[in-house]
């Protein structure tokens, strides 16, 4: 995990992928909901989506790419 973590991180700063990661996500569940439910299940659904997804992207990073899971001794 920890080189998958790193291949991510090189890709961009941090917070350049937060937002990335927030924009894909609210566009790819937000649009469907657009068509279906309106502006504000748009609004609301894709919110979520790319708020949940961009704190798993930090936990993520930085779970991964900092050490803070040890090596079994």
């Amino acid at each position: 995990m920890h080189a998958l973590a790193d291949l991510v991180v090189s890709f961009a700063p941090p917070p350049l992928m937060v937002t990335v990661v927030f924009s894909v996500a609210y566009l790819l569940v937000g649009i469907p909901f657009h068509f279906r439910s309106g502006a504000v299940a748009r609004n609301v659904y894709g919110t979520l989506a790319g708020v949940f997804l961009g704190i798993g992207y930090i936990t993520f990073v930085v779970g991964f790419s900092s050490g803070l899971h040890a090596a079994p001794r």
